[in-house]
């Protein structure tokens, strides 16, 4: 239904106009904004590893993927945020926006105090699952716990990024994750180089750096006068519009947790070559995540495209946007393979100086590199399927690729050809991802999902 009073404010209406140039403005800011995201642990990283020794680099670069475990599984939550907002607003249907928004808040609240608590007691087990070295154990609790407690901040600022990517904004959660970063840097500097707090400084960098985006972010919604408040008199369950948000969220951040999960167990794989690969893992994962931005950022981009425009009724214009998507995203996957091919000694080398860690990088990378073009291909076909409904295909598609190709394909080749092997482990993962998901959108099975979204819709 349409409500009376305040129109929904759509920043950017994603229906009309040019779809390359609409892919292009709304990518670039989701693009710096995550370049400056993997920079959190990356600067943690690069701090530690120069002012504070090899025991606590090893445990932030430990911690560094339990967090991405973390920080991609709610935003495949953030994922169903933002296709009901975008769908509502694309159908403009204000009080429904609004209704909407107030529900993903308190879930979000819920959902920080359940991970505090919870990380908080099971951080040393954590750890010791993915087989952190003995000596960088105390360092890894420290930092792990430290993150847990600030976890709110982080869900903070994922919803609100997710709320103004639903509204067609990209731009002032640009803003925050920069101001947010340049006061990482600065605390960092702070704590781990003049008051040597070692790897609990760097966490605690982090914690009060993501507090500020998250505070930043509120302010800007109150300053605006949006029909998203943030006023705690207005947080409430609407159980349609929950509804929504979990028929979309939840298979997304179920996948996401798979996917992650994998990963994990691959970082154990690679931890299990003791402290220098360890260090190097991370190191190379962080380089990795930097050199695929075009991946996440084209994710979102296109999840917010194509519900937007399924919710204005135009599945065509949806597609059109994926094909001007995939162009765009794997020239930039191609740029950045050859960028890294070349320098990844050097890039190595910010992290780290010591020659056995340096080398175990460089032989990751020049494997791992070749993985940037398909990850940048599969981030607008993993977008595209999301925004299209297609809830189901995204779990199974992330199943597979990561449980019968990447975690099997770890164990495989670290046992024939060592570390080396879970480069290739990375390599698996979207390089089968992307052969599906061609496949499902090739064949036209992707407008299965179409009726997800209408009747998500049309139930609230």
């Amino acid at each position: 239904m349409k409500a009376e009073g305040k129109a929904v404010k759509l920043q950017k209406d994603l229906t009309t106009g040019s779809v390359r140039a609409h892919l292009i403005r709304f990518t670039i800011p989701l693009i710096i904004s995550n370049i400056f995201q993997v920079l959190y642990n990356a600067v943690d990283m690069f701090f530690v590893g120069k002012y504070a020794g090899t025991e606590s680099l090893s445990a932030v670069s430990v911690c560094g993927p339990i967090m991405d475990v973390l920080i991609i599984s709610i935003s495949g939550l953030s994922v169903g945020v933002s296709v009901a907002i975008a769908n509502y607003a694309g159908n403009h249907q204000t009080q429904d926006v609004k209704d909407c928004a107030n529900s993903a808040i308190g879930l979000y609240a819920v959902i920080a105090v359940v991970f505090t608590v919870i990380g908080f007691i099971l951080s040393p087990q954590i750890l010791a699952l993915v087989q952190t070295p003995q000596e960088a154990m105390p360092h890894a609790i420290q930092y792990l716990r430290t993150i847990f407690c600030g976890i709110v901040f982080m869900l903070g600022y994922n919803l609100i990024n997710a709320l103004q990517r639903g509204f067609g904004d990209s731009n002032s959660s640009m803003i925050f994750i920069i101001v947010s970063a340049g006061v990482n840097i600065v605390l960092d500097f702070i704590f781990v180089c003049l008051l040597d707090m070692h790897a609990f400084g760097a966490a605690l960098a982090t914690v009060i750096a993501q507090a500020v985006s998250f505070v930043m972010g509120v302010v800007y919604f109150r300053i605006q006068k949006h029909v998203v408040t943030f006023r705690l008199k207005d947080i409430r369950f609407h159980v349609n519009q929950l509804r929504f948000i979990l028929r979309i969220g939840l298979p997304t951040a179920l996948n996401e947790v798979l996917v992650n999960l994998a990963y994990l167990t691959v970082s154990g794989v690679a931890n299990s070559f003791g402290l220098a690969a360890s260090a190097a893992y991370g190191i190379g994962m962080k380089i990795d995540n930097i050199a695929i931005f075009s991946d996440s950022a084209m994710n979102m981009t296109m999840s917010s495209f194509a519900s937007q425009n399924i919710g204005a009724g135009k599945p065509q214009r949806a597609l059109d946007g994926l094909k001007e998507a995939l162009k765009l995203s794997g020239i930039l996957g191609l740029i950045t393979a050859v960028i890294v091919f070349f320098f990844a000694p050097g890039f190595a080398a910010i992290f780290n100086s010591d020659p056995l860690v340096i080398g175990h990088t460089v032989d990751y990378l020049h494997i791992s590199l070749y993985s940037y073009v398909l990850f940048a291909l599969v981030g607008p076909l993993i977008g595209f399927i999301r925004g299209t409904g297609n809830l189901k295909t995204s779990v199974i598609v992330g199943f597979i690729a990561q449980y019968v190709f990447r975690v099997p394909c770890a164990f495989l080749f670290c046992h024939f050809i060592g570390f080396p092997g879970v480069a290739v482990a990375i390599l698996v993962g979207p390089l089968s991802s992307t052969i599906m998901y061609g496949w499902i959108v090739a064949t036209g099975r992707w407008k299965r999902g179409l009726k997800n979204l209408n009747v998500s819709a049309q139930g609230a």
